[in-house]
Order: C-alpha cells, then sequence, then structure tokens
C-alpha cells in the first residue's frame, strides 16, 4: 500500500486550502452583493467574470503549473534564468490575450460585454495574471507554501473588503466591482516579494523550446476545460433568446452554487493523487486501480446529491442570496447535473494523469470541448442551448478517459506498470 501523505503534506494542503477557500468566499460576495443591479448589469458583468475565469486559469494557470513543475529540484546557476523566462511567458501571454479582448471595442463586442470600461478591466485583469501566475508558480515550485498561500489569501481578502468599500461609497456596479480583479490580482503578489532574498532568484532556466512545448499542452488542456466549465454565461448572453439577459445572469449564480463540490475537491486532491501515482510507481496497479474506483464512485455519489440537493434546496439558496436570479427547476437539474458529469470526468482525468496518461488526458478534453459546441448549433431551445455544452463536453470527455484508464490498468496487470514520465506531476486538471 502506498503511503499516506506525510503531515508536512498535509499541513501545507492545509495552508492552501484555508487560503483557497477565503479566495473563493471574496468570488462570491463579488456575485452576491452585485445582485440589486439590473438584469443587465449583471448580464454584463457574467460576461466579463466568466471571461477572466475562463482565460486565467485556461492560459495563466498553466504557466504557474509548468513554472512549478520545472523548478522542483532544478539546479542554481545561472542568476534569475528562470524568472526571466517565465515572467517573460507571462507577458506574453498578456500581450496575446489583451490582443485578442481588442475585438471587444467593436460595436459587437461593446453590444456583448456592455461596456468599454469593462474591456479595460478585462485587460487589466490579463496583465495582473501575468505577474501573480508566474509568481505563484515560482513560490510553488521552491516550496515557499506560506508566501504562496498569502498570496491567494490576501487576493480572497481584497476580493471581500474592496466591494464591501465600494457598496458604502454608493459606487457599486458591474465596472467598479470587475476592477475589483485586477487590482486584488495584483496587489495580493506583493507578500512574495517582501523580502529581497528569494531562492528562487537563482534558478538555471531550462531550453525555451521544452518550456513553451510543455506549456502549450497544459494550455490546450486547461482551456478545454474552463470553456466546457464556464460556457454558460458566455453562450446565454449569444443564444438566450428574447430573455438572453436575465438567463445570463441566472445561469452565473446557479453554476456558481452548484460548482461548490468542484471546488472541495481541489483541496482534497492530495488525499487522491499521490497515492494512485505511488502505487503505480510501486508495481502494485491493484491498489491504484481500487483507489481510482474509489475516488470515482464517490464523485457518482456527489453527482447524485449534488442534484438532488441543488433540486431540493437550490431554489432557496439561490433566492437567499441571489434575489430574483432563479432558473427554473429543469434549468438548475440540468447544470447541476452538467456540474456533476464534469466532476465525475474531472476525478476521472486525475487518476489519468496519475497513471501518466497526459496525451489522453489533453485529447478527451480538447476533443470535449470540440463536441460542446454541437448541442449549440442543432437545438433551438435557449435554455438547451446554454446548458447542453457542459452536459456534453463532459460527457464525452468522460467517456474517453475512462476507456483509456481502464485499457492502461488491463494492459499494466499483464505487462506491468509504465515508467511514468516526469512531467506526471503536471495538475492539468487542477484548473477548475
Amino acid at each position: 500500500m502506498p503511503p499516506a501523505p506525510s503531515r508536512a503534506a498535509l499541513t501545507r494542503t492545509a495552508i492552501v486550502g484555508l487560503a483557497a477557500v477565503m479566495s473563493g468566499i471574496g468570488s462570491y460576495v463579488l456575485l452576491v452583493l452585485l445582485r440589486d443591479a439590473s438584469d443587465a448589469e449583471y448580464a454584463n458583468f457574467a460576461v466579463f467574470w466568466s471571461m477572466t475565469v475562463t482565460i486565467g486559469l485556461g492560459f495563466f494557470y498553466p504557466v504557474e503549473q509548468e513554472t512549478s513543475r520545472s523548478i522542483a529540484g532544478a539546479t542554481h546557476g545561472t542568476r534569475g534564468g528562470m524568472v526571466r523566462l517565465v515572467f517573460l511567458v507571462g507577458g506574453g501571454v498578456a500581450v496575446f490575450t489583451s490582443l485578442a479582448a481588442l475585438a471587444l471595442f467593436s460595436p459587437a463586442g461593446l453590444s456583448y460585454i456592455g461596456s468599454p470600461w469593462l474591456v479595460l478591466a478585462l485587460i487589466a485583469s490579463f496583465l495582473a495574471y501575468a505577474v501573480q501566475f508566474p509568481a505563484r508558480g515560482l513560490l510553488s515550485g521552491s516550496h515557499l507554501t506560506t508566501r504562496y498561500s498569502a498570496i491567494i489569501a490576501v487576493e480572497g481578502v481584497l476580493r471581500v473588503g474592496l466591494p464591501v468599500l465600494i457598496v458604502a461609497l454608493g459606487m457599486a456596479g458591474a465596472v467598479s466591482f470587475a476592477f475589483v480583479v485586477p487590482i486584488a490580482t495584483l496587489v495580493s503578489v506583493l507578500p512574495a516579494f517582501i523580502r529581497r532574498r528569494h531562492s528562487w532568484k537563482g534558478l538555471d532556466r531550462l531550453p525555451v523550446g521544452q518550456f513553451l512545448g510543455r506549456l502549450a499542452r497544459l494550455i490546450g488542456a486547461a482551456l478545454s476545460i474552463q470553456l466546457i466549465l464556464n460556457s454558460g454565461p458566455l453562450i446565454a448572453k449569444l443564444v438566450g433568446g428574447t430573455d438572453a439577459i436575465a438567463l445570463t445572469g441566472e445561469i452565473l449564480v446557479c453554476l456558481s452554487i452548484a460548482r461548490i463540490p468542484v471546488f472541495a475537491y481541489q483541496v482534497l486532491q492530495i488525499l487522491y493523487l499521490p497515492r494512485v501515482a505511488s502505487a503505480w510507481r510501486n508495481g502494485d496497479t491493484r491498489q491504484a486501480s481500487r483507489t481510482v474506483l474509489v475516488a470515482v464512485g464517490a464523485a457518482v455519489a456527489a453527482a447524485i446529491v449534488l442534484v438532488l440537493g441543488m433540486l431540493l434546496l437550490g431554489p432557496f439558496i439561490l433566492n437567499l442570496f441571489f434575489a430574483g436570479k432563479v432558473l427554473s427547476s429543469f434549468g438548475i437539474i440540468l447544470v447541476s447535473g452538467g456540474v456533476g458529469i464534469f466532476l465525475i470526468a474531472l476525478v476521472v482525468s486525475d487518476g489519468s494523469l496519475a497513471l501518466g496518461r497526459h496525451t489522453l488526458v489533453i485529447r478527451s478534453w480538447v476533443i470535449g470541448a470540440v463536441a460542446a459546441v454541437v448541442p449549440v448549433l442543432l437545438l433551438s431551445d435557449p435554455l438547451l442551448r446554454v446548458t447542453s455544452p457542459l452536459i456534453v463536453g463532459s460527457f464525452v470527455a468522460a467517456v474517453q478517459l475512462g476507456i483509456g484508464l481502464a485499457r492502461t490498468v488491463r494492459s499494466s496487470r499483464a505487462d506491468g506498470p509504465p515508467a511514468v514520465p516526469a512531467a506526471a506531476d503536471d495538475p492539468v486538471e487542477r484548473v477548475a
């Protein structure tokens, strides 16, 4: 049996988890405090919010992942070589995403997002991400857990404090709340630079081509995952019909509540991934497959509880925190069902990654994202067009991942488990 996570590992996870909880609370405060805004104002913010989450976790979080993976155990030599590389890459990603965002200044783009100030807030967020995520990757890879957690916690505190201050000053609105995102993101990085001396400043730089190649693969998977999960509000504003404005806000708040189990699972990954990877490396295929089956079974159970809980308690919770922005019972079932399938796919994806099946993970999520477009093109009912991409994309990814994982386990029992490559620690699925 693989060893249980060490006390130090659990302590680090608990610290990061508490910081993530604070950050999550801050995100919900933004959405709750804006609930009295008009449907149009809330819909505009929903589009902005979904874009920042999708781009931030789809493009910039992979920079953190690959940075952390690359410097773990790296040698020291050329001072600042790795630091310069990752911040240059982060800046390059910011330039690329910001140039793409400039398209929103067109008449059609402004009609979609609602205000040129929201476009500026979006670009400002990308520029802030270009600083925060590389810094987080450097701290994470250097095992500087306290400072890493401080970034996440400070961002969460600011996401609570700044909106409260804005409301107190009578300035609440989509634009003012939108600028909370880049301000909180940028200011939160200060704990990383409190001390002048950092253990990661002297890291040797990896070959640029190798770093960028791995990063591109991570972005392909991460962006596909985020598009599947956060497509609802973005699609609703486009194809929601006469109720597009109201539907956009309703989808956002319902999705925000329904995805809480996904958020909780991310904190618990330390209890799952290392055990599977350790058992696999040690040749204990039965233990590895048993752990994956238990995790998938727990995910299925959680998905069922999620759908039933949202059906029974969803309207009450949504009315309590987001008065007037409540989907129909059928809509709640569709959104929560989609999140439940997504959670199952995520757990299977984690298991596949722990077994070294990176290509399977990336291919499955990319194909899932492509498949998610089909119902938008074929269906006519606005609610189905908005909610089906999450269901279809997650289901297609889950099926591919499940088949690939089963084949890997079956072949390993006959031939022995293959060596897990060093890149197996790339947490592709942590971007949800």
